[in-house]
């Protein structure tokens, strides 16, 4: 019993000293020979530490996960959060850029636990480096803080990547990711069933027609002035009404409407629709420095690109 116990030890401290070699002195902080001191309590504080991780799932800390946390945002590696929660799922990388694609075959259980129809999804997301967004079935997300690499690998914002897969994001000293029910799919609904046609056709045309040659961000800007405008009660309740709106637009008035837009400004028209939200409050915009309603009557919020935006 003895002879067990000791073997039991050793083999404890042997695992703890290969998971942890932190724990051991630095070599040359140590006379050669001599055997290193180790602190039984700094042990326990250790193996405990390396015990939990900063990323949970359903409240199962998840230790493969390559994180890091930046200006307060939480990047993962989209490599590693894939596999957290996808294992089956193709992950191509190169180039800083990462592609993903997979397909399952999912049985819906209704609130009485009965199963209803089996249903297949699929997926299909490029994330690329230096961009502001992700595509993921079609839809356009937004992420303010940009994509980034880590260890050499793609990287993004947790809550971003979270939408992809339906999932819940939550903070108690740990990023808390939770699944939600499995009526709402494992994976992001599809652009085509999710974005709004009319929408999507008369804002990318105002957005392409206003800032076509401005940079995303103030594409974006436009495009939140004409949505704000919607669910303000100070204007129409649709697009089309509040683009026409007398005295409104100009490329209403002068037919530029009209014209197709541009690729980036119908990926602003989604990214807006879909929650890239960067002046919840602004109604009014007009050229920088120009002297008008906007600028004399409402409230200056910011400049982006050409344009100056107002409340």
């Amino acid at each position: 019993m003895k002879t067990r116990a000791v073997s039991s030890l050793l083999a404890s401290l042997a695992v703890v000293s290969f998971i942890l070699p932190a724990v051991a002195a630095p070599l040359d902080d140590q006379q050669a020979g001599s055997t290193p001191s180790i602190d039984p309590s700094s042990i326990v504080a250790t193996v405990e530490a390396a015990s939990q991780s900063a990323i949970r799932l359903d409240g199962v800390p998840q230790q493969s996960v390559e994180y890091q946390i930046r200006n307060g945002v939480t990047y993962i590696t989209v490599r590693s959060f894939v596999s957290m929660l996808d294992p089956a799922a193709t992950v191509e990388e190169a180039n800083g850029v990462v592609t993903v694609s997979s397909a399952r075959v999912e049985q819906v259980v209704d609130a009485a636990g009965n199963t209803a129809n089996v249903v297949q999804e699929t997926l299909n997301m490029t994330v690329s480096a230096g961009t502001p967004y992700i595509v993921a079935n079609g839809r356009y997300l937004y992420a303010k803080d940009g994509i980034i690499t880590l260890n050499n690998s793609i990287a993004a914002p947790v809550r971003v990547l979270a939408r992809v897969f339906n999932l819940d994001v939550g903070y108690n000293g740990s990023v808390l990711l939770s699944r939600r029910s499995a009526s709402e799919g494992v994976y992001i609904q599809s652009g085509d069933s999710s974005y709004n046609a009319d929408t999507l056709y008369w804002l990318s045309r105002i957005i392409n027609a206003e800032s076509g040659n401005q940079v995303l961000n103030g594409k974006i800007a436009v495009g939140n002035v004409v949505m704000n405008r919607v669910k303000s009660p100070l204007f129409p309740n649709n697009i089309y009404d509040v683009l026409y709106q007398k005295n409104q637009f100009s490329p209403a008035i002068n037919g530029t409407l009209n014209r197709t837009p541009n690729a980036e400004s119908v990926i602003a028209a989604k990214l807006v629709m879909d929650g890239a939200d960067l002046l919840p409050n602004a109604l009014f915009f007009a050229q920088a420095g120009l002297s008008c309603y906007a600028s004399k009557n409402r409230p200056y919020i910011t400049t982006i690109g050409a344009h100056a935006f107002y409340a």
